[in-house]
């Protein structure tokens, strides 16, 4: 069906699932693509919706959203300095909430990153040496963040490391 949800649920055990929420005040989201837990919070970092039959218009939000709760929601930004973006990837390493890369509508493709100690202050990192792509793999490993491949079918893989 082509219904965009704005519920919260949570699990125990991760089998038994009870909805603890309804009509969240950031909306109905179909491709969050931006989710991490930083500082004791949840945090939704941009996403949107798809295109659909009934829904022809994908949406793309930079808003910044987080929770202590999953039920009680703070908008921390409208509209952050990067680019409205789906498909996009977050990670928290260093310290900080990282996103990076993505789709925007207006560009296509993208290779920016971008960072934050406290969800509202952004800094970019310049000169991002990779080709632009959307849902790559982005994990920490090895006091490193790594992104590898992703939708530009490139077999490559790249390492951040930590500040000094």
């Amino acid at each position: 069906d082509e219904i965009f949800y704005a519920d919260a649920w949570n699990s125990e055990d991760g089998e038994n699932w009870t909805k603890v929420a309804d009509n969240l005040p950031l909306g109905p989201r179909g491709l969050i693509g931006g989710q991490v837990v930083f500082k004791d919070k949840i945090w939704i970092l941009g996403g949107g919706t798809y295109d659909t039959p009934k829904e022809p218009t994908r949406i793309h939000y930079n808003d910044v959203w987080s929770s202590g709760d999953g039920i009680h929601w703070e908008q921390n930004l409208a509209s952050a300095p990067w680019a409205p973006r789906l498909y996009h990837d977050v990670a928290v390493f260093d310290d900080r909430m990282w996103v990076l890369e993505g789709n925007d509508r207006t560009v296509g493709n993208m290779n920016d990153v971008w960072y934050s100690e406290d969800g509202t202050n952004w800094v970019e990192v310049p000169n991002t040496p990779w080709p632009e792509r959307h849902a790559a793999s982005v994990f920490v490993f090895d006091n490193a963040l790594w992104m590898v491949a992703g939708n530009n079918m490139t077999s490559d893989v790249w390492k951040l490391t930590r500040k000094n």
